[in-house]
């Protein structure tokens, strides 16, 4: 995998050192995967007021998957936030999926590749970090990750489950796949399964493309992985039971 990152507009931060910490971002993720991706990415500063980071469409089949990012300067954890995201959207097959009533599961699952990668980086930095100097900033990653995983906004309502609580919003975002409270909520119920079945990621890259409700989604997606990630997506399916 090539990690290509934009010259300019990145405020304080070298481009050198974002590649360098962009591949370490990806490298958690990859290093679970089976086919790991390969791909020639490009990483480009998001401008304008309205700008938001975003995996653009490719420009022919042997061109570059461009991601744009609004992170700059040396916020570091900020910077490996998106890039997880977008990442996830790379390692799902992201030009396959867009467009469909289920996008949201996609964003919730990209959400969740944020919290996972920073948690994982955060425990691996003290010891191997990118570069010697980096290791003492494992705690800010780790406060990054915290703050996701306690926002108010991320949790469901007491007294709920994510069972009971999905079903009254599916319709919502089948409409909507950007509420990103929602997506966060799916997803940090979610990262438990993850952090303890990592090798999970793989059914992430053979995600279907059906477009039936969430019930029969997951069970479109079981069929399509392979049998050794079979138990891992009856442990999602039973999540939402």
């Amino acid at each position: 995998m090539k990690i290509e990152v934009e010259a300019q507009g990145w405020g304080e931060a070298i481009p050198s050192n974002i590649e360098t910490l962009l591949a370490n971002v990806a490298s958690h993720l990859n290093r679970l995967l089976v086919v790991p991706v390969v791909e020639h990415i490009k990483v480009i500063p998001a401008t304008g007021p309205s700008a938001v980071p975003r995996t653009l469409y490719r420009h022919g089949a042997d061109g570059p998957i461009t991601i744009q990012l609004t992170a700059h300067d040396t916020y570091w954890a900020k910077f490996s936030y998106q890039f997880a995201h977008e990442f996830c959207h790379v390692l799902s097959d992201y030009e396959r999926l867009c467009d469909n009533p289920n996008q949201w599961f996609h964003e919730a699952l990209c959400e969740l590749a944020s919290g996972f990668t920073l948690r994982c980086m955060a425990e691996r930095w003290p010891t191997q970090p990118p570069y010697p100097n980096w290791a003492d900033y494992a705690p800010a990653l780790s406060d990054y990750a915290d703050n996701l995983l306690t926002d108010d906004d991320h949790q469901v309502p007491d007294g709920q489950t994510l069972a009971t609580w999905f079903p009254m919003y599916e319709a919502e975002l089948r409409h909507d796949p950007y509420i990103r409270d929602k997506n966060a909520i799916v997803a940090y119920q979610l990262l438990p399964l993850f952090e303890a079945n990592p090798s999970g990621w793989n059914a992430v890259r053979s995600m279907p493309s059906s477009t039936g409700i969430l019930t029969e989604y997951l069970a479109d997606w079981h069929e399509c992985v392979q049998p050794a990630d079979k138990p891992f997506v009856k442990r999602v399916i039973g999540a939402f039971q």
